[in-house]
């Protein structure tokens, strides 16, 4: 008491107890968590979700201190698909929401009483640990019912699909034989048991929560839980924002691209970036209005524009034009990202990929495809998901062509952070970055994690927002903290995708003041070479490849 009274006359404050009620707060306990409660909230699509609150006791009172909504997992079905597909995700997805409230709000609840929210290791592996014991047992349960009441196992073969038309053999006048197209499906998707999405939604309401009672920003303490807590300065991530949607599901011919997005150039200022970004949405929105009406200018659940495309040029022409119209040149100070989402426009049951409507291309035609499409448009910094990662050889050899002038990026080719982190990157599969969403049971220590790891890998950090996304902002702090270098963001309108632009805009004008503002680095696109044929086939060629001075002797 003396020391704080001796401090004060020096200090004259203008609010006593103010300053004495700051100088015996650091002697204050430690604030630690008491409850937590979850209810129904809406997404952007009107669908329900979880919403998320963290209480602490702080200083005698228990105080809510964080609340968060999570965004609606990203569909695991297609856009076209059938409607009884779509109502049983929609059936699976209220059951993971109810077990999300009943979860949070009893045994999860029980289990983080009393623990401090700033130790977010110990508590994302608490929560993880837990629902994967909850999934083990489910399987458990599964087996032993499979047991009680066989069934015949589902044959599932590869697909086989004869190369000629109506399927029908060829003709044996000609000589010919029908030839197969070994096709490898897919890989099974994860099943996740309900409530799983629970590890998310308190992963990030404990994140803000500690971010809370710290008094310090959110992007702040993420920063101090990632390797980037020894840097003096925290970079903005490029804004990559999605300005015209195509895909399977679209209404043109256009198949092989889902989104045209743009990037600013490394060093733009934010605001000067989101006005441009602005600018190029709505040249084209208004292109769109005059040529084909109101109708023409109607978007989807991510603000993006849905014109008829015909033809890959055509859309990447519609960008570049809304770039040059700003006095901007295409590939200097704005470049334009592809997602092809390769997965999606994949023809199971002909082995190839619909590029056109009606026109195929098999993986290695796709190769030669988007090595033309990129050495045409060099303003193309950034493609995701080229080729389904069944194809490895092939994407391998896209590596080889494009990487030097273009990220390859993989997103649905990679497992969640939870898994990826622990797998081993080989020389037969590699990418450029990863595009990463938190979601399921993806935790904030997890994602860390594996940034960590991929970055060593020579992957760069790509982070994605969700198409049942809200009003939450959290994803933007986040990819501050852990030094993301693109933030893929639906187009500039509706509320949901607005406060993350208005966030980014925030937060660079927080760093700025603070001198702690730093500056994305010029791309550098790292070489991917082809990986060596395998040991036994480099014998083989070896034992295969005659020698002339032995054939020499010979004659």
């Amino acid at each position: 008491m003396e020391t704080v009274l001796n401090s004060m006359f020096y200090d004259n404050p203008e609010d006593v107890y103010g300053h004495l009620s700051n100088y015996f707060e650091k002697f204050a306990k430690t604030p630690l968590i008491t409850k937590l409660k979850s209810s129904t909230a809406l997404d952007s699509r009107g669908q329900s979700t979880v919403q998320t609150s963290v209480y602490c006791n702080i200083k005698n009172h228990q105080q809510c201190v964080s609340t968060v909504v999570s965004p609606s997992p990203v569909s695991h079905v297609l856009e076209n698909a059938k409607i009884e597909e779509r109502e049983a995700e929609e059936t699976e997805r209220k059951e993971d929401i109810q077990a999300c409230l009943d979860l949070i709000q009893t045994e999860l609840n029980n289990k983080l009483n009393g623990l401090d929210p700033c130790q977010q290791t110990d508590i994302d592996t608490l929560i993880y640990d837990f629902i994967a014991e909850k999934k083990r047992e489910s399987d458990i349960l599964k087996e032993e019912q499979k047991k009680e009441s066989p069934e015949e196992e589902a044959q599932s073969p590869v697909v086989q699909s004869p190369s000629n038309k109506k399927n029908k053999p060829a003709s044996p006048k000609k000589g010919k034989a029908a030839s197969l197209v070994i096709v490898v499906p897919d890989e099974p998707r994860e099943i996740f048991i309900p409530g799983t999405s629970a590890v998310c939604a308190i992963s990030k309401a404990v994140c803000c929560g500690a971010a809370r009672v710290q008094q310090v920003p959110l992007y702040q303490h993420i920063a101090s839980l990632s390797p980037q807590q020894k840097q003096k300065t925290l970079s903005l991530p490029l804004p990559m924002v999605t300005i015209l949607q195509a895909g399977r599901a679209a209404t043109g011919k256009l198949k092989c691209i889902k989104e045209f997005m743009v990037i600013p150039k490394p060093g733009m200022p934010m605001k000067q970036a989101v006005e441009h970004i602005q600018g190029i949405y709505h040249h084209i929105s208004k292109n769109l209005y005059v040529k084909g009406g109101v109708a023409a200018k109607f978007v989807n659940d991510i603000g993006a524009l849905c014109p008829v495309l015909e033809k890959v040029e055509q859309g990447l022409d519609l960008v570049q034009e809304a770039i040059t119209s700003l006095g901007l040149t295409p590939g200097e100070d704005f470049h334009i990202a592809l997602n092809i989402a390769a997965h999606e426009m994949f023809d199971m049951e002909k082995g190839k990929y619909e590029v056109i409507l009606g026109q195929l291309k098999s993986p290695d035609d796709m190769v030669d495809f988007w090595g033309d499409i990129i050495s045409r448009y060099p303003s193309v910094i950034a493609i995701i998901d080229p080729l389904r990662k069944q194809e490895g050889p092939q994407w391998m050899k896209l590596c080889d062509r494009i990487s030097t002038q273009c990220y390859i990026l993989g997103d649905h080719v990679y497992h969640r952070p939870g898994l990826l982190k622990s797998e081993e990157i080989t020389e037969y599969f590699k990418t450029s970055g990863v595009v990463y969403k938190l979601e399921h049971m993806n935790t904030i220590t997890d994602l860390i994690t594996c940034v960590q790891k991929m970055e060593e890998c020579k992957n760069i950090t790509v982070l994605t927002t969700s198409q049942g996304d809200t009003t939450d902002s959290f994803i933007t702090d986040l990819s501050v903290g852990i030094g993301a270098k693109f933030l893929k963001l639906g187009a500039p309108c509706r509320g949901e995708r607005i406060i993350k632009f208005n966030r980014l805009l925030q937060i660079e004008e927080e760093l700025q003041d603070g001198g702690r503002l730093g500056c994305q680095g010029d791309h550098a696109f790292p070489k991917i070479d082809l990986p060596p044929p395998p040991v036994g086939e480099e014998e083989n060629q070896a034992t295969e490849t005659p020698s002339p001075r032995k054939d020499s002797k010979k004659k």
